[in-house]
């Protein structure tokens, strides 16, 4: 095995590769988000302990020429905002270990259906503020895998 190849291994370049794929229902507060987490083995077998599910929201601010942070109801009043730049505050609004103690082989594939309960007192979606379903594959001796996708949320 040459250095390089080496070097992804143990950087975990070819390990499991994770893919989240979330309902098509229509998600609110208070209400269950359910996805589908699709995980392809890499070149060896690996352990994998569990999947720890957040959901993220994430809202905008604004900042001003003199770094005062401005929220978005503040910056929607003003006649000029060309001296305003944009900003995200993100931060998990809901957690979840699901755990799977599985054995994946390489190139195999493996899918498991996941729940996970949205906030009652959660934001919906708009311009200004988004949710993302970030799931992390839990593995030993492996950077573990993460994978990404964005919801939209309604109003309650």
């Amino acid at each position: 095995m040459s250095f390089s190849e080496k070097m992804r291994e143990s950087l975990g370049a070819t390990g499991v590769r994770v893919r989240v794929i979330p309902s098509s229902d229509p998600l609110s507060p208070g209400g269950t988000l359910t996805a589908r987490v699709e995980l392809e083995g890499g070149s060896q077998a690996a352990h994998i302990e569990g999947l720890m599910l957040r959901l993220i929201e994430a809202d905008r601010h604004w900042v001003d020429a003199e770094g005062d942070r401005l929220e978005e109801s503040d910056a929607g009043a003003l006649d000029n905002r060309d001296h305003l730049t944009a900003g995200w505050e993100r931060r998990p609004i809901a957690e979840l270990r699901v755990d799977i103690a599985q054995e994946l082989e390489a190139s195999a594939h493996s899918a498991h259906d996941v729940e996970l309960t949205v906030p009652v007192d959660c934001k919906p979606s708009s311009v200004s503020c988004a949710h993302t379903l970030n799931v992390q594959a839990d593995i030993k001796g492996q950077i573990d895998p993460t994978a990404n996708a964005r919801l939209v949320l309604q109003g309650a």
